[in-house]
Formats: structure tokens, C-alpha cells, sequence
């Protein structure tokens, strides 16, 4: 379990190749745990295809940090 809960603003700090661009992209936590692997998503990152088709993008938690 994240430290992370839904309606937290999260900042990415870092980002694997699927979320290349959005370090310092600052958005709000959509739901914890989204993914079986326990990733965090995260909504209003920015508004690109990777976003706007699923909702959300995925991040791991040591990937954000509380804005």
C-alpha cells in the first residue's frame, strides 16, 4: 500500500519511457493501487493520447512525490 490517496496533487519526478515527458508534470491522484502491481494513477498529467484514452497514466509510487 502507497502512502498516496485518491484526491492527493502528485508531482512525477521521475517517468519510465511511457510517461517520457511529464517529470514535473503535476496532476492528482486518481486511484491507488490502479494496477495489480500496485502503481498509482494519476489524472490532468497532460492532455495526450496516452492520457486521454485510458483516463489516467500509471506511475510506480517512488516514481512521485506530494506537491
Amino acid at each position: 500500500m502507497s502512502s498516496f490517496q485518491k484526491g492527493d496533487r502528485v508531482t512525477v519526478v521521475s517517468a519510465g519511457p511511457e510517461n517520457a515527458g511529464t517529470e514535473g508534470q503535476t496532476g492528482t491522484v486518481f486511484y491507488t493501487e490502479a494496477e495489480a502491481d500496485g502503481q498509482i494513477a494519476v489524472k490532468g498529467i497532460d492532455g495526450r493520447i496516452a492520457e486521454t484514452v485510458k483516463g489516467y497514466r500509471t506511475y510506480w509510487p517512488s516514481q512521485l512525490r506530494k506537491a
